[in-house]
């Protein structure tokens, strides 16, 4: 029986192997040897941020009330200096995307917000999670705050956190029915 002839792989295919094989062996797939940097593999070290939770609060009081039209409304004492620009968000349990928000400036140790509704008027009567946030960076906080608290660096009690970046966050979650 004749043989028949043997096909060949096309050369795009080739190519697009060979790259690949490339790829694997520069970044040591599989293999001993330095990295393609030519140095040490090393790893990110990361400050500890288990004591940022440690100290006095920093929102001392929160609470949420209805004004006669049915609007909400947020105050409290935060220890933050004057001006610091905090933002409440409000959301259904287990939501998502804030059904409104708002931010709010501290005076005097205070924050009491404006009216607050939905997007289609107030808010029906019931359970919500109240997000309570503040970054410190010169996008959200005045150059006086930003000094006054070493750009959040020097603030210490529950909920400040560092975010991905490594600034400062406040971050509160307070659950209420209203």
């Amino acid at each position: 029986m004749p043989s028949r002839p043997r096909s060949r792989p096309h050369p795009a295919l080739l190519a697009v192997l060979v790259i690949a094989i490339a790829a694997a062996a520069g970044t040591g797939c599989g293999g001993k040897g330095a990295s393609r940097s030519g140095g040490e593999l090393t790893f990110e070290t990361l400050h500890d941020t288990t004591g940022l939770s440690a100290g006095d609060a920093i929102v001392q009081a929160f609470d949420a009330y209805r004004m006669d039209n049915g609007a909400m409304r947020v105050h409290g004492r935060i220890r933050l200096p004057d001006g610091a620009r905090v933002q409440v968000a409000v959301k259904a349990p287990g939501g998502r995307v804030a059904l409104t928000m708002v931010q709010v400036s501290v005076f005097d140790g205070a924050f009491d917000s404006p009216p607050m509704i939905g997007a289609h008027g107030p808010l029906p009567k019931g359970r919500y999670v109240f997000e309570i946030s503040a970054h410190f960076t010169p996008d959200w906080q005045p150059a006086d705050v930003l000094r006054a608290t070493d750009d959040g660096r020097s603030l210490r009690g529950p909920g400040i956190t560092r975010t991905q970046l490594g600034g400062a966050m406040l971050w509160l979650v307070e659950d209420l029915t209203r």
